[in-house]
């Protein structure tokens, strides 16, 4: 393996200095990664912890390294998965396939497909091979539901469905102990006085804290001009997706790249959208005056069952345009987004199915 020499920092160099002793640096750091998985190995394989006076590698990692148990189960998972691809091993030695790439390639490969994934960890950048990752697992247990034989697919594999499968995101926080407390005690509290519909999970719960953060009035600003706001409860945020009506696929870009939208997912955000076509003016899916009216009549309050939700309101169509609805009045009704998607889900418009009769229906004050 070719070692790297770091440039010392130095103040005030020229921007392409700067760029160029950055991007040695990050290649350094990934090498001594390469190295720091191998030695590890060395210290698994060999059981060294113990001659070293620690009865688990856990511990030695914990004492020794300042690992955290994640850590070492990432480098612990990567360093077996290697005794089995010594092909991904080799190019990790050579420098070919750095350590992050490695621990998505693992997820996936086997004997059998090891060639093919590690050309793929070599052709596409960091975030295009996890989201082959993500796609190829995603795609692989649904086949293995359909039939348990089927093992995981291969990277480009042509017999993948065309339909995508929707993706999902992990945020990692790090908590002391008072703030995992403070934390647990809110989410009670939240629960408790029905800040949120039953059965949120903590995304929607982190949702509504920030939104709520974000549709403080600003200071200095008049009462009226609060009321005003607060009359008319809207998103913050707005997201842009991305739809080709050739190949009818549709993607949201986001910081970690393009994410790519199942047709229900699609569908929902279209219920309640402003629409962009080259050469016309932007056009609202729902008329503005109709959306008004109908967040007049449903109390500006999610109309599932059971859900109190004020924030996140999305009109839905009860009938889909898809299926002759249209946005008559009595055809729309309020729903957050959370219950929005699992309308969509449930009812599968996206794929042809129907409204799941006798859930909603507009204009009924939600339960308390």
């Amino acid at each position: 393996m070719q070692n790297i020499a770091v440039d010392s920092f130095v103040f005030d160099q020229p921007a392409a200095q700067v760029n160029a002793s950055l991007k040695k640096a990050v290649r350094a750091m990934d090498q001594a990664r390469h190295c720091a998985v191998l030695w590890f190995k060395e210290i698994v394989e060999r059981e060294l912890y113990r001659e070293l006076g620690y009865s688990s590698v856990y511990q030695y990692a914990a004492v020794e390294l300042e690992f955290s148990r994640t850590r070492t189960g990432n480098f612990l998972q990567l360093a077996r998965k290697l005794e089995a691809l010594p092909r991904l091993k080799k190019e990790m030695e050579e420098g070919h396939v750095g350590y992050t790439k490695a621990l998505e390639v693992i997820k996936v490969a086997n004997a059998a497909n090891e060639d093919r994934w590690i050309e793929e960890a070599k052709l596409k950048s960091r975030q295009e091979l996890r989201d082959t990752v993500n796609r190829a697992r995603q795609t692989g247990r649904r086949k293995r539901t359909a039939d348990p034989n089927q093992g995981e697919l291969l990277a480009g594999q042509q017999n993948a469905p065309e339909l995508p499968v929707a993706t999902t995101h992990r945020i990692n926080f790090e908590l002391t102990s008072e703030q995992l407390a403070r934390f647990e005690t809110l989410i009670e509290i939240i629960h408790r006085q029905g800040g949120a519909p039953a059965g949120s999970d903590r995304a929607v719960l982190l949702l509504e804290a920030m939104a709520a953060l974000a549709c403080q009035p600003e200071s200095g600003g008049s009462a009226e001009h609060s009321a005003e706001r607060a009359s008319t409860p809207q998103s913050p945020t707005q997201i842009h997706v991305h739809h080709c009506p050739a190949c009818e696929k549709s993607h949201i870009s986001t910081s970690r790249g393009q994410s790519e939208l199942t047709p229900d997912e699609f569908e929902k955000l279209t219920c309640d959208a402003r629409i962009a076509e080259p050469g016309k003016p932007n056009k609202a899916a729902i008329p503005p005056s109709t959306r008004r009216r109908v967040l007049a009549r449903d109390q500006h309050r999610c109309q599932a069952p059971g859900c109190r939700h004020t924030r996140f309101l999305e009109i839905h169509h009860l009938t889909p345009r898809s299926h002759g609805g249209t946005n008559a009045e009595e055809n729309l009704i309020t729903l957050c987004s959370a219950c929005h998607r699992q309308q969509h889900r449930s009812a599968g418009t996206g794929s042809g199915g129907r409204r799941a009769s006798g859930i909603l229906s507009p204009g009924i004050p939600p339960e308390v």
